[in-house]
């Protein structure tokens, strides 16, 4: 270690109340003042010399270690040993490198080192015997709280405002994807959020865990407060103690079987062709009344010569459903329901269709389609999430938790500005 030597002179003042003499000392205090070392990659480099590039196109880790004299076999060892970790024959032109010298003559490098991403970096230790590990740069979180008010789509604020798009998917994908549809959000909407921010090196680098959130839309306020009570499983809950997450129904009609399952290959017992069958067949009698699986609005009301007809369904940005082969007699409940595009639709309680055998069908039963993202999944297969409430024995703890995150909330001011409506951007975002 460094130090360095303070000498201070006091003067020292010694006198009797008794006495009216006064004797006066000069006394020597020496004080130790430790410098801190220097630390870069965890590394102390108090007593080195560090020089740090960018790969160049068409440079690989070899080159480079050659230029600074290391041998051969030594390069060989290095990329034998990280394989087994990280592939140098991964390095990317453009990738951040380091090299360590116990001189500033550039020649020997102690260690080399390459930043795999913003918090992950690959050490070469190339002196005495060579080793090669991975290290991580220390994260640093802060909780941050921000709020908009939005004229257009909350997709196109976020982009303009320079946030992550991590948030952006935890807000619309985690927390309210059963409760907020974000294509169909008014202006006017407003929003607030508490969460972390991570940063290496004084730098943003993405979002951590959201810890609560809240959404006014239509004058109805979705609070969402997170809480673990799995024992390592964050989810989401409103001010209730509801689960924000809903089911699907395990089926859209009662009763019934499964006549044809999802799979990627099956022989058309129409076409007599093997093709992917990219839904699931619910066998049931004629007239069977179909129900949405989740809370939505419908898309598509229709018929065509393959599907017979049929009603599609949006539940939000994440997740849409579709219902095959009805019966004809369902034009008659869609006339008289109202059953169109536009309409919104309550799981298990609003009557669909009915069951038949339209289309290309060989016996009545209803075709099941699931969408997650825009890609048709196994519903049986897809993991989604519970929808119970809050544990009574946990629910002390929740109320504790929900307390204060919602105090936090209300603490948070809306702007007072509203964005062009061509300019969408989240505005007031605030670190605590």
């Amino acid at each position: 270690m460094k130090f360095g030597h303070i000498y201070i002179w006091l003067l020292l003042i010694i006198g009797c109340h008794c006495n009216k003499n006064k004797a006066e000392k000069n006394v020597l205090i020496e004080i130790n003042e430790e410098t801190p070392s220097i630390y870069l990659y965890n590394i102390n480099i108090d007593s080195l010399s560090v020089f740090t590039e960018t790969v160049r196109n068409g440079e690989n880790v070899g080159e480079i270690l050659n230029q600074y004299d290391v041998s051969f076999s030594d390069i060989d060892k290095v990329a034998k040993l990280s394989r087994q970790i990280f592939d140098l024959r991964d390095v990317k032109a453009g990738g951040i490198y380091s090299l360590m010298f116990s001189d500033s003559l550039k020649a020997n490098p102690l260690y080399f080192i390459y930043e795999i991403n913003k918090v992950d970096f690959l050490v070469a230790k190339l002196h005495d015997t060579i080793e090669v590990f991975l290290d991580k740069k220390e994260l640093t979180i802060k909780e941050k709280t921000g709020s908009g008010v939005i004229n257009s789509s909350l997709w196109y604020a976020m982009e303009e405002s320079n946030l992550s798009a991590k948030l952006v998917n935890i807000l619309a994908d985690e927390i309210y994807p059963w409760t907020i549809d974000f294509f169909r959000i008014n202006p006017g909407d407003k929003f607030k959020v508490i969460y972390d921010a991570k940063y290496v090196d004084g730098e943003f680098i993405g979002v951590g865990k959201v810890h609560a959130a809240l959404f006014e839309s239509n004058g109805n306020k979705h609070y969402a407060i997170a809480f673990n009570e799995l024992g390592g499983f964050e989810d989401y809950f409103d001010e209730m103690g509801n689960n924000l997450r809903k089911f699907f129904l395990k089926a859209p009609v009662s009763f019934t079987r499964i006549s044809s399952k999802f799979t990627n290959k099956r022989k058309h017992p129409v076409t007599g062709r093997w093709k992917g069958h990219f839904g699931t067949d619910f066998a049931a009698p004629i007239g069977t009344p179909i129900y949405s699986t989740a809370d939505g609005t419908i898309t598509e009301v229709s018929y065509n010569r393959y599907n017979g007809y049929y009603v599609k369904v949006r539940h939000n940005s994440t997740y849409t459903t579709q219902y095959l082969h009805m019966d004809k007699s369902s034009k008659r409940l869609w006339a008289n329901k109202g059953i169109k595009k536009g309409k919104k639709v309550r799981q298990g309680i609003d009557i669909i269709g009915y069951v038949g055998r339209s289309g290309q069908a060989t016996g009545p039963h209803v075709c099941y389609r699931f969408w997650k993202n825009g890609k048709q999944v196994d519903p049986f297969k897809t993991s989604l999430p519970p929808s119970k409430p809050v544990k009574s024995e946990k629910k002390e703890a929740f109320e504790a938790i929900k307390a204060t995150l919602m105090e936090k909330l209300n603490t948070i001011d809306y702007p007072q500005e509203y964005l062009e409506l061509d300019s969408i951007k989240l505005i007031s975002m605030n670190t605590h």
